[in-house]
């Protein structure tokens, strides 16, 4: 017994660790002069219009830069997918539907990364974050979500085109914690502004949303434009003379990233949550068509109810109102 005790205060020791080094990289400062920001040009799209400005902590750092999925042959003659931080990808879909009688727009961003370092919880590799911004009737944006493409990190801004009606139960307009970050509770988002997204070192995770013009971003932060991409793109990976899927299509794996393995959150979580592809990036769609949930509730019995792709049941599963 003394030593089963031991061994799960090891366990809990080593969660508390890597979740504090998941919290750490806050603190770290760019080493340029200038941060770099990933724009997306505009064009007659609603797509780029609304388009967010992505603002990783350190692009020095390889691992932070966004980067293009990209499929190879190995020295052995195997299929490999990796994302290449060498050019930034953001891969772009349009959905529309309706809630409580009033109908909205989704723009969806999701964009991939070479891996999360060792000793953070995230640890692994091809991992992803998507962004939607969600627009009313009068292409107004109401909402901001962004989550990572396993379904972690949820995190949702409303702006002051949403009726106060619309918001949960207790919201503080004042600020939220999103798993110890600090982010708005409530955007001011003057229409034709980009939404500025920030993003954790390391963990890629989104540690500040804004709202700059264009004359503040040329001046304190260095533009790289990005190339947009359908998100029917990452099914269709080139290979050689044929394509590959970002995403396994069949067996126990199907409908998950590929090379997307998450070593500590499936030691360390898999147990409680139930599932054994917990922590691993995955398509976003129809769960019928793609074989994985898009859960974003770590509760087993909350599978399907918090799914993200059936927009409407999501948002009242979180207690919005729209």
């Amino acid at each position: 017994m003394c030593i089963l005790r031991q061994w799960e205060n090891t366990l809990i020791t080593l969660l508390l660790l890597l979740l504090l080094s998941a919290c750490a990289g806050t603190a770290i400062q760019p080493t340029t002069t200038r941060q770099t920001a990933y724009v997306i040009r505009t064009d007659d799209r609603l797509l780029t219009q609304f388009a967010p400005v992505i603002i990783p902590a350190d692009t020095a750092y390889p691992f932070n830069k966004i980067g293009t999925p990209e499929a190879k042959y190995t020295a052995r003659g195997m299929e490999e997918i990796y994302v290449n931080p060498a050019m930034p990808t953001v891969y772009v879909q349009q959905r529309s539907f309706t809630s409580r009688g009033q109908r909205y727009t989704n723009l969806i961003y999701r964009m991939h990364f070479e891996r999360v370092p060792l000793l953070h919880l995230t640890s692994g590799r091809n991992g992803g974050l998507i962004i939607v911004i969600t627009l009313n009737r009068k292409r107004q944006p109401v909402l901001i979500t962004t989550v990572h493409s396993c379904g972690c990190y949820l995190a949702f801004v409303p702006t002051q085109y949403l009726p106060a009606a619309a918001y949960p139960t207790r919201w503080k307009r004042s600020g939220q914690r999103v798993f110890g970050i600090k982010l708005p509770g409530k955007l001011d988002y003057p229409q034709g502004a980009h939404p500025l997204i920030f993003l954790q070192h390391a963990t890629h995770r989104v540690r500040d949303i804004r709202v700059l013009d264009e004359d503040r971003l040329n001046a304190h932060y260095r533009r790289v434009p990005v190339t947009t991409a359908a998100m029917q793109q990452l099914h269709a990976l080139p290979l050689g003379e044929k394509t590959i899927s970002f995403f396994h299509t069949a067996g126990p794996d199907k409908g998950y990233v590929k090379n997307a393995y998450k070593p500590f959150e499936l030691l360390l979580m898999s147990w409680w949550v139930l599932d054994a592809h917990v922590g691993m990036d995955k398509d976003y769609g129809d769960r019928k068509k793609t074989g994985a949930v898009f859960y974003t509730s770590l509760r087993p019995w909350k599978r399907r109810a918090s799914d993200m792709w059936p927009f409407a049941s999501f948002l009242e599963f979180w207690g919005w109102r729209l």
